[in-house]
């Protein structure tokens, strides 16, 4: 018999614990024993309601397994109260994420790459991607062993250089005397001769240019496209236009000269870039690690203590130039083919065909090309070997030509032999006592000044004494407390600053005052000799618009004294004390990677460095532009005229003329690196 069915009344909490509540509710604690002894009060009882119908029986379920029984009703405020706690639950903030816009599933689509891990069952299901290996770079070899292959490669280049120069000498002189007809009957007796020799001319310069073919195969490893596989298609061409030309001759000589121009220029290129090389390790053989390096900063260049590590490697980053040229040199081969094919189908002259793609070829890769960073960075390299620096390639130049800022130094400016003590005058106190004194604030301070306080007190038998409390002012001094006494210590002005009197007939601009509980005591002399060396470095710093920023710890070297001592206003950044002491701390730090190595001391090998670095820069964007534009225009009036059926407009010696005009400002931009 149920419940339902003696007419009993029922409290709420046994009605809930026999149906439930309906909704998502925590379940209610079981009654201890002593609940379940103590008394329940009865409340009053509720109007009478007509019991609903009886449930159907309840099937009998087997006891080993258990079956949970649902609710009769359940209700859709409570369906949609227990979603909510849910979600709620999952998310701690209360706060559902946007779902993702369309753009942004697109996005996701197109980036997705498929990523093959291993089938192992415990990572199937990862979510996140699986972090990808490090590339390691091989390690660097020994300066001694890089120098002694870079000095190999160089020779051999250079010789294969030189003898390039051969057959394309011959085949200029072979084209201008057959622009002046001095070799009509000769090739009118036998025609076959004529691409004969100008093919075997160029196949012997092709053989000469084997190392630049070698380099176009490294490179294609490597997922690069250089210029040397440029001229290795326009060498193939060429030689078959010379075999056509010798079966089936023609009134226009092949262009064997031109081409063989361009392989001869390829061996300088590749030769310019590896005696840069040779002079870099060579120096670095000479040193090993550099005293000091230059190093890019977000205050600007600045020199720190040397390292070595990854000077070979920043020699191994391919130039700007060469990054251009990995996209550039297809484009124009592709365009020239394309060209040529146009002109050749269009005008229902195919037997020219070769004659014409190889007429193109040689206009798109310029002679200039090759030589735009490579000429530029040997001039320079062999300039600064001079004054003991040596750049880390073009990786390196690029990293110290970026900031337009310098960070100088009092050993930059002024250097050993330039400072000098000129003496000292007290006032009313014992004389080792005040040189303890200045002595000790210097030391304390890491002031420029203290190997000349130390040698004075040494010579006077003094000794040093504790500081304590060492603050730095803005005005241009610090203050200490030596022995329970306030000692400040620093320029006029930072004395005047402090209500400390001076002299009224003082007209010392460069001294030192030491002042013990506000009483001046002591006046130190110091004179500074300006140095040649550091005059030309900021004339040259003010030439080419690089602004010093003063990274200096004593209160005298001020953007006056410098304007005042070498006659240059070079427009010197003064930053506040907390800026000068960090740049002063961050120029005796340990530098990360030597852009470029520093094996003499003084300001003049660090600025010849940065400015270039600088000019390195700019001359090879620059004749990288302007190679692009010698191409463009090339490919246009080699189309124009052989569309047109100018022909004899672009015979071989007009050809050479064309190459060697554009190679002229290449030639000048890098002429002047080296001067500045």
């Amino acid at each position: 018999m149920s419940r339902y069915e003696d007419n009993q009344i029922y409290s709420l909490e046994e009605i809930l614990a026999e149906f439930g509540s309906g909704g998502a509710k925590p379940a209610q604690k079981e009654a201890t024993s002593a609940e379940k002894s103590a008394p329940v009060e009865k409340a009053a009882p509720p109007p009478i309601v007509e019991p609903a119908p009886p449930p159907p029986p309840i099937e009998e379920v087997p006891p080993k397994e258990t079956v949970e029984r649902p609710p009769d009703r359940v209700s859709l405020k409570d369906i949609m109260q227990d979603t909510v706690d849910a979600v709620m639950a999952e998310h701690e903030d209360g706060i559902l994420t946007e779902p993702p816009t369309l753009k942004e599933r697109l996005a996701a689509f197109f980036s997705r790459r498929d990523k093959r891990v291993s089938q192992d069952t415990e990572q199937l299901w990862v979510t996140e991607p699986l972090p990808q290996p490090e590339e390691e770079l091989e390690p660097e070899p020994d300066s001694d062993d890089a120098l002694r292959i870079e000095r190999r490669a160089a020779i051999r280049l250079r010789r294969s250089a030189a003898w390039s120069l051969v057959p394309a000498v011959v085949l200029t002189a072979l084209a201008v005397a057959e622009k002046l007809t001095l070799l009509t009957t000769f090739f009118e007796m036998l025609p076959f001769l004529r691409g004969a020799v100008w093919g075997g001319l160029l196949l012997l310069s092709a053989l000469i240019a084997m190392p630049a073919w070698r380099y176009g195969v490294q490179q294609i490893k490597k997922r690069r496209f250089s210029y040397e596989l440029g001229a290795l298609v326009l060498t193939v061409v060429t030689l078959a236009s010379c075999a056509y030309d010798a079966l089936v001759p023609c009134d226009i000589s092949p262009l064997a000269a031109p081409a063989a121009a361009v392989l001869s220029f390829t061996l300088w290129g590749r030769f310019f870039h590896s005696r840069a090389r040779r002079d870099a390790f060579r120096l670095v053989a000479l040193g090993e690690v550099p005293e000091t390096v230059v190093s890019p900063t977000e205050a600007g260049v600045c020199r720190q203590k040397g390292v070595i590590a990854g000077f070979f490697h920043l020699w191994d980053v391919p130039d700007s130039a060469r990054a251009v040229q990995n996209y550039l040199v297809p484009l124009l081969l592709s365009v020239a083919t394309i060209l040529a094919a146009v002109v050749c189908l269009t005008g229902g002259q195919m037997d020219r065909f070769l004659w014409v793609w190889s007429a193109h070829l040689i206009t798109a890769l310029p002679i200039s090309m090759p030589l735009c960073a490579a000429l530029p960075m040997s001039l320079l390299q062999h300039r600064l070997g001079r004054c003991g620096s040596a750049l880390a390639g073009f990786a390196g130049a690029k990293a110290v030509a970026m900031p337009r800022r310098l960070l100088v130094t009092e050993d930059d400016l002024f250097p050993a032999g330039t400072v000098a003590f000129n003496g000292y005058k007290l006032y009313g106190e014992e004389r080792l006592r005040m040189m303890s004194y200045a002595t000790s604030m210097a030391e304390a301070a890491q002031s420029p000044l203290t190997p000349l306080f130390r040698q004075q007190l040494l010579a006077e038998g003094g000794f040093m004494t504790k500081v304590n409390d060492l603050h730095f002012l803005e005005e241009g001094g610090v203050i200490a407390t030596i022995h329970g006494e306030t000692v400040a210590m620093g320029s006029a002005y930072f004395m005047r600053s402090q209500k400390i009197s001076l002299p009224h007939d003082l007209k010392l601009q460069t001294g030192v005052f030491l002042a013990v509980d506000g009483v001046l005591c002591a006046i130190f002399v110091i004179k500074y000799h300006p140095s040649r060396n550091a005059e030309w470095a900021l004339r040259a710093l003010r030439r080419n618009h690089i602004r010093p920023v003063l990274a200096v710890r004593s209160s005298n070297v001020t953007p006056g004294l410098i304007k005042r001592k070498f006659g240059v206003d070079c427009r010197c950044v003064y930053p506040t004390v907390s800026a000068r002491l960090a740049f002063s701390d961050l120029a005796h730090q340990k530098g990360e990677r030597p852009y470029a190595a520093l094996y003499r001391q003084g300001m003049l090998p660090l600025v010849e460095t940065v400015i270039g670095a600088r000019r390195l820069c700019a001359a090879v964007r620059r004749g990288t532009v302007l190679s692009i534009i010698a191409a463009a225009l090339g490919l246009f009036l080699s189309y124009y005229l052989t569309s047109a059926g100018s022909f004899t407009a672009m015979e071989p010696v007009y050809m050479l003329a064309f190459l060697l005009v554009w190679l002229l400002p290449t030639l000048l931009l890098s002429g002047l690196v080296k001067h500045f």
